[in-house]
């Protein structure tokens, strides 16, 4: 629901230390987000690899890590401030008390705001990291223009994931919203990096969410 701009900062830093950074954009050329059903087959055909990457999903992302895992070889997966998907099988965008959320901020026609708009009276607001990042007006104008807006429909389609617990993977947490996420990350056994930011992280603080993800792969191997 934010723009792919927002991990530019995050891909330089990785570039500079090394990596290969390619970070797909599905609103290039459109401000239509695709449904979420196509969205792991898009992002796949948008990558041409000379070998298996490490994925990374952030948010609502993390789900689509795992099933472009379905559609190319990867090296290892690596969720970032988000859900760990079921196993395998049907997969909607969120979890239910998340949809629910939403669900009462569409307007008469079904439209939701975009996703900094959401947060104006929630309890969680200042874990999303939106008022740090208004601080710089120039920086937020260019956040809020990335942001897609949808219907709540978007969110009550399904994507089928096929098996991607057979593949590595490891967990970033960023904000207060996954303490429970990443406990869970552990007991799988996973890697696991924890900072205490917010869920805008990558946008506010690129260096370190950059250091936490080449942690991640470099356990990964």
């Amino acid at each position: 629901m934010v723009g792919a701009s927002s991990w530019t900062p995050v891909a330089e830093r990785l570039r500079a230390s090394g990596w290969r950074v390619h970070v797909p954009d599905v609103l290039a050329t459109t401000d239509v987000l695709p449904p979420w059903r196509s969205l792991p087959s898009i992002y796949a055909s948008m990558l041409t690899l000379d070998q298996p990457p490490f994925v990374v999903g952030y948010s609502l992302s993390t789900v689509l890590a795992a099933a472009v895992a379905g559609h190319m070889p990867v090296r290892g997966l690596v969720m970032v401030d988000g859900e760990i998907p079921a196993d395998s099988g049907s997969a909607v965008p969120g979890r239910e008390t998340f949809r629910k959320f939403i669900a009462t901020l569409a307007d008469a026609d079904g439209r939701l705001p975009i996703w900094s708009d959401w947060w104006r009276d929630h309890p969680g607001r200042a874990l999303t990291g939106v008022d740090e990042l208004a601080k710089d007006a120039a920086a937020y104008a260019a956040f809020e223009r990335d942001q897609p807006r949808v219907s709540f429909s978007w969110f009550e389609d399904a994507l089928d994931l096929a098996p991607w617990k057979h593949i590595p993977a490891g967990y970033v947490q960023i904000s207060g919203f996954y303490d429970k996420v990443a406990g869970n990350a552990e007991e799988r056994g996973w890697p696991v990096v924890r900072l205490n930011g917010t869920h805008l992280h990558p946008a506010l603080q690129p260096g370190e969410t950059a250091a936490a993800i080449e942690t991640i792969c470099n356990k990964l191997g």
